[in-house]
């Protein structure tokens, strides 16, 4: 693991464990089974738009990035995400990491009210707790990313998620991390196309992995995607979705340019 995310995992870690002191892990879970909370179907979502040859856009709510700083100066989490429904998102991610992203729990439940569609929690898992908590808040799917995550821990979360109704997105960047998902038994696999260890973007990453690429799994190609050229480009090597956030967010008709990627 680099020094990035080393970094990362050490303040998030401190996160996890702050929390647990405010709410136990054991009372976070019998919240959770005292509630009835609907399930939305991630990976159903966009399996349903790639039956009907139709565009699956995961579109992002994200305040800023730690390469961009802040990307959204009114960021009113209500109306994006209102308007990426709008616009004929099939899923919405929402950034809840404060320190790298400036985003929220709050975000995401705020996002559950404004919209209909499945959410992804996007966040930097390490411990099972953040798997209840995401079905707490009204996330539908969580994130493992290989990159910083040994098989035992990703293997936990990805267990928790299945065992309480969510979807889980396995973040690959190389072969490597690519097969280590397929042997913990993903069904979706994210292409992260920005090196972690770099920070570089590079939509050729997708199609170096095509290769490797089943009908037996949903393939989502991340970050750097900004028209619809990239996405038909991407399409025909086999990708069934899109996560794009900073070429839509940033505008200011989020309608408009949503509807512009899929139509």
């Amino acid at each position: 693991m680099n020094s990035i995310l080393q970094k990362i995992w050490s303040y998030k870690k401190e996160e996890v464990d702050y929390k647990k002191t405010l709410l136990k892990l054991e009372s976070l879970i019998q919240i959770i089974r005292d509630t009835s909370i609907e399930k939305r179907d991630f990976y159903k979502a966009i399996y349903n738009k790639n039956k009907n040859s139709e565009i699956a856009l995961i579109c992002e709510i994200k305040k800023a990035s730690p390469s961009r700083g802040i990307i959204k100066e009114n960021f009113d989490v209500t109306k994006i995400a209102s308007d990426y429904t709008a616009g004929g998102a099939t899923c919405i991610s929402v950034l809840t990491d404060y320190p790298s992203f400036k985003g929220s729990d709050n975000d995401l439940s705020e996002a559950r009210l404004a919209s209909t569609l499945p959410l992804l929690r996007k966040d930097f898992y390490l411990d099972i707790y953040q798997v209840y908590e995401t079905k707490y808040l009204g996330g539908d799917c969580i994130l493992i990313i290989m990159a910083m995550l040994d098989d035992e821990i990703a293997r936990n979360l990805y267990e928790t998620a299945n065992h309480i109704g969510l979807d889980s997105i396995f973040e690959v960047h190389d072969e490597q991390e690519y097969d280590r998902a397929l042997n913990l038994n993903a069904k979706i696999i994210g292409i992260n196309n920005r090196n972690l260890h770099t920070f570089e973007t590079d939509i050729m990453n997708t199609i170096k992995l095509s290769s490797k690429f089943s009908k037996d799994h949903i393939i989502i190609s991340e970050s750097g995607i900004f028209n619809k050229k990239e996405i038909n480009m991407l399409n025909k090597c086999g990708v069934n979705a899109y996560l794009i956030g900073e070429s839509i967010i940033k505008n200011d008709n989020i309608i408009d340019s949503t509807k512009k990627l899929i139509e």
